[in-house]
């Protein structure tokens, strides 16, 4: 019995023999014995970390082994995996940073392998048939062509492999190759290839993947490849190939790729055709001299800066948002297929012009250092961030376009050239502030390159016509010239005065705005309607309204007034425009009388010869004025010259004056007119008068004045755009009385921030030939009430010829002088005046009734001379110094008045 006994014990310690698994491997043992609950070194088909000796017997049995579904025994030294295989349930297996020397195990149900950084040399796979994740990376590879059909994801690399085929491994998806000494790798016809990394291959020189249409994602970086091509792999997505060698790049017929990155690159050509799908590209650090893109319709994001582009051509990119196309050698960039693009950066270039016109939607512009001499954003309401320094040919830019480039980021220094900013009129004293970064202060900064507001602005227009014949205004009906308009809206009021047709413009930003029209004498019209308003957007644009002036009653109003066209010089001819007007409400018939000195001037001609005339004196008949209908003629005289009896020399004053009668007038003060010029001997063609001369008489005061202001073309081409811009000093005169008179040219008149009048000439074209390239404007405005003896008031204009420095005339001064007049004349209801006062050589006399005779006395009541006055003036030069009284005779009227000779 004993011997059955011992029988059956052998037997039964020869099957625990049996079940413990050999692995002569001293270190893969010691790996695998380690492995606790914890550690993760091994883990079962649940997902639990477990303890491979389950029986702690310091073996690892067959059983045990089974139990086993995911084994991590990277970095243990190992050098033989015999024995390993027993763990057939394998499924993950990683044997990362060991001392293997080969791969030949066989694994049912391995799914996946690491065996990176080992010294693997060859490698067979071949018995892993459900293997899809094999990670070879790092070991001495030299070729690499594994053979399994279950592959999906491979990962291989290091310094020893030079070759990769993929053909063994055809149902491979994703592929990824990096750090290695890779001379080629062929992944043509891969049926299920869908992403290939490749990365640190320097030595890479032969690249096959043609036919590889599923191919969706391909990574190629710091390799070695000079030549890319990849035409019609029609599955392809994303490219990122930066950092290589490569020259020329073909990715014509990638109908699905939508993300191309191919910078840091030696590219010289890039063929990109038929990409539909495209949304991003970047390009830049290449040596690309020319690139086409047409019909990326879906392209959003391009950058192809530091290139050596001349030709950059993009056709059909509706929806392209991002343009970065600085530091390369562009002339010429046409945007007019892109509009949507809101950065656009194009730095360092050679681009003479930039038509940004279209990119409304423009929020971002770099453009420094180019050859632009002009740039234009009046179109780009959206743009907030500018920069455009250091373009040295830069003359003229315009950022007028409603909205403030100062709340942002506007560089715009320095700009040598830079002569001409145009702004928005909330953005002047921004960029004058900044004038001497830009350019040393060189740079004129105004609004004057367009005469609408900047960014979004709506219109009100219409005509003014005058219903003379009480039934209703017709086409037939006369334009009122000059009508007046105040404006009122978004807590500002303004002023606009039409043309000489009656045509008005007015041009508002959104918001509600009331015009009103104003007439200078309300009691003689009703105008209707009497003011609209509009507000925008609710309201179409441009809103069309009318107004139609209707006479009120009766009443008898003319005016004179003489405008000198040209300088007095001596021996040369002068010409006047002598303007006469009805301001009444009914047709008058009457004479106009022009008088001037013709001891020293000669009369040449007029355009309308005149009815009749005597020595100093022609006289004009006219009929059928309309109400407000202006006429005017012009006269031609000689002056003597300086060797002539009686002389006229420069700083000598000219007196001319103008009557004009009619109906009984109900303001006669207007139906004469005293023009005072001094005789000049050379001229400044831009400058400013005041038609009555240097002084007024105290009674004047509170009436209107005149001015002349002229400018003259002196440039070498046409003229364009003439803005005349008058800062009206408010404490000396009544602004709300301003009236816009005439000018050479069509012209419109504003009133604006409150004070600043605007004589807008826009695009007459004013020629610069000598015989052509005069104009002048002409206004009358009242001076204040509260002038007083000794006060003087003073006018000065800046003239704009289209972009340059403003022409800022002379300040012509006037001063008020007290009335030496008794009792008996201060209460003359007819408001009769003598100046200057001192005197000096010839006494004006000004009366709304002709004075017909002069006598002047001494203080002794001794008659020193009796004269018949012509045209209201009276020589004195031959009088001694000292204090004078003299009597006026007006038809059955007597005034007498003191006078200071000097």
């Amino acid at each position: 019995m004993k011997k059955i006994y011992l029988i059956l014990l052998m037997t039964m310690l020869s099957v625990v023999q049996a079940q413990i698994v050999t692995i002569p491997d001293v270190n893969l043992k010691n790996k695998l014995l380690s492995s606790t609950a914890t550690n993760n070194i091994a883990v079962n088909s649940a997902g639990s970390s477990i303890k491979i000796d389950a029986n702690n017997d310091g073996e690892i049995q067959i059983t045990e082994a089974l139990a086993v579904s995911k084994l991590d025994i990277n970095s243990s030294a190992i050098s033989n995996l015999n024995g390993l295989e027993v763990f057939s349930n394998l499924k993950e297996l990683n044997l990362m940073s060991n001392n293997l020397l080969s791969f030949n195990s066989s694994f049912p149900v391995l799914n996946s392998l690491n065996i990176s950084q080992n010294y693997i040399s060859s490698i067979d796979v071949t018995n892993c048939p459900l293997l899809q994740s094999i990670d070879v990376t790092g070991n001495n590879l030299i070729t690499q062509a594994l053979n399994n059909n279950s592959i999906v994801n491979l990962t291989t690399g290091g310094t020893k492999l030079q070759h990769l085929d993929l053909q063994g491994t055809p149902a491979v998806k994703k592929v990824s190759v990096s750090f290695s000494n890779l001379q080629s790798v062929n992944g043509g016809n891969m049926p299920f290839l869908e992403e290939l990394s490749i990365s640190n291959a320097p030595t890479l020189s032969q690249f096959n993947l043609s036919g590889s249409l599923k191919l969706e994602n391909l990574t190629m970086k710091y390799t070695g490849l000079t030549h890319l091509d990849l035409s019609n792999l029609t599955g392809l997505k994303t490219l990122e190939c930066t950092n290589n060698k490569f020259q020329t790049a073909t990715l014509d017929g990638c109908t699905a790729l939508s993300s191309v990155r191919m910078e840091n690159n030696l590219l010289t050509s890039l063929s990109l055709s038929n990409l539909p799908s495209l949304s991003l590209m970047d390009i830049s650090n290449n040596n690309l001299t020319s690139v086409v893109l047409n019909n990326v319709y879906n392209l959003q994001y391009f950058q192809c800066y530091n290139n050596q582009l001349t030709n950059l051509t993009i056709n059909n990119a509706p929806k392209l948002i991002t343009l970065y196309a600085s530091s390369n050698k562009l002339s010429t960039l046409n945007l007019s297929t892109a509009t949507n693009i809101e950065t656009l950066w194009c730095s360092s270039n050679n681009l003479l012009s930039l038509d940004v016109s279209m990119l409304t939607n423009l929020t971002s512009l770099q453009c420094i250092e180019n050859l632009f001499t002009e740039l234009d954003f009046s179109q780009n309401k959206a743009l907030v961030d500018v920069a455009c320094s250091y373009n040295h040919k830069l003359k003229k830019i315009s950022l007028k376009n409603g909205t403030s480039q100062t709340s942002i980021l506007t560089d715009l220094f320095p700009n040598p050239s830079l002569v001409y900013i145009c702004c928005d009129e909330n953005e002047i004293s921004y960029f004058d502030a900044e004038n001497i970064s830009i350019n040393s202060g060189k740079t004129e900064i105004n609004s004057y390159c367009s005469f609408t507001p900047g960014g979004t602005f709506y219109k009100i227009q219409g005509n003014t016509k005058v219903d003379a014949n009480n039934n209703g205004c017709d086409p037939n009906d006369a334009n009122k010239a000059f009508q007046k308009f105040s404006i009122t809206g978004n807590g500002v009021t303004g002023t606009a005065i039409a043309n000489t047709s009656g045509d008005f413009s007015i041009s508002v930003q959104p918001g509600s705005h009331t015009v009103t029209p104003v007439l200078e004498n309300p009691a003689y019209f009703s105008i209707s309607p009497s003011s609209i308003t509009a507000t925008f957007p609710q309201q179409a644009s441009p809103l069309i309204q009318n107004f139609c002036i209707t006479p009120n009653g009766v009443h008898n109003d003319l005016e004179t007034v003489i405008v000198p066209i040209t300088d007095a010089s001596p021996g040369f001819e002068s010409k006047y425009n002598i303007i006469y007007k009805n301001k009444g409400n009914t047709i008058q018939s009457g004479t106009l009388k022009f008088n001037y000195n013709e001891n020293v001037i000669d009369y040449m001609s007029a355009t309308l010869s005149p009815s009749s005339q005597s020595s100093g004196t022609l006289n004009w008949n006219f009929t059928n004025l309309l109400p407000f209908e202006t006429k005017e003629i012009t006269v031609t005289v000689k002056l003597n010259t300086p060797m002539q009896i009686p002389p006229v020399n420069g700083g000598d004053v000219l007196h001319y004056t103008a009557q004009i009668n009619g109906a009984n007038d109900e303001t006669p003060t207007d139906n004469n007119f005293s023009l005072n010029q001094t005789v000049v001997n050379s001229f400044d063609p831009n400058d400013k008068t005041c038609l009555e001369g240097t002084s007024i008489a105290k009674a004047q005061v509170g009436d209107y004045v005149h001015y002349l202001i002229r400018f003259e073309n002196t440039g070498t081409a046409n003229a364009r755009n003439i803005v005349v811009k008058d800062e009206i000093d408010t404490s000396k005169f009544d602004i709300s009385s301003l009236v816009a008179l005439n000018g050479s040219h069509s012209y419109v008149t504003r009133v604006t921030n409150p004070n600043i009048v605007e004589f807008i000439f826009e695009n007459i074209q004013l020629p610069f030939d000598d015989a052509n390239n005069d104009g002048y404007v002409a206004f009358k405005i009242k001076t204040k009430s509260t002038l007083g003896t000794g006060d003087t008031f003073s006018n000065t204009a800046k003239i704009y010829f289209d972009y340059n420095f403003p022409i800022i005339t002379n300040t012509y001064t006037t001063s008020v002088l007290g009335t030496l007049a008794t009792s008996e004349v201060k209460n003359d209801k007819n408001g009769m005046s003598i100046y200057p006062n001192p005197v000096k050589d010839i006494l004006y006399i000004h009366s709304a009734i002709e004075v017909n005779k002069a006598v002047i006395y001494d203080t002794t009541g001794r008659v020193i001379n009796s004269i018949g006055v012509k045209g209201n003036t009276v020589q004195v030069s031959d009088l001694p110094k000292g204090n004078y009284l003299i009597k006026l005779f007006l038809k059955d009227k007597v005034s007498v008045q003191k006078f200071i000779k000097d």
